[in-house]
């Protein structure tokens, strides 16, 4: 009996472990160019559509566990006290289940989460380099 209880505990924890969390993003919108593409000056979050044009490719994403893995990179990643000028190639609008949305964007080797530079991280970056 003493076995059962125990098998029966093992097997709950198992479960409350693999349980994934759930997100608090709803969705990410992708507008993207090619880490390449070459222009006069760099191009910031603000200028993006407007300097990339017909280059800019746009993706949506819903899938739980890309969701998931960017808002705990996110979370990892503490913003910077000073800002620098980001040469963007990427930009994500992250919308959120209470209707808020942030608005994050990357260059080669920095990111800002609306218009705040965030500390290095290379995971963060390949991960948003790579969607």
């Amino acid at each position: 009996m003493n076995k059962l209880f125990t098998l029966i505990i093992l097997v709950f924890s198992a479960f409350a472990c693999n349980k994934t969390k759930e997100t608090s993003i709803n969705k990410i919108v992708i507008h993207s160019v090619n880490l390449n593409i070459d222009t006069g000056s760099d191009v910031s979050c603000q200028d993006f559509n407007l300097t990339f044009g017909s280059h800019v490719k746009d993706k949506s994403i819903e899938d739980k566990s890309i969701l998931t893995e960017l808002e705990n990179l996110l979370k990892k990643t503490k913003k910077r006290k000073k800002n620098k000028y980001v040469d963007v190639r990427r930009k994500i609008v992250i919308y959120y289940k209470d209707k808020t949305i942030d608005t994050l964007c990357a260059g080669r080797f920095n990111v800002l989460i609306n218009n705040q530079l965030l500390e290095e991280n290379t995971n963060l970056s390949n991960f948003v380099l790579d969607l």
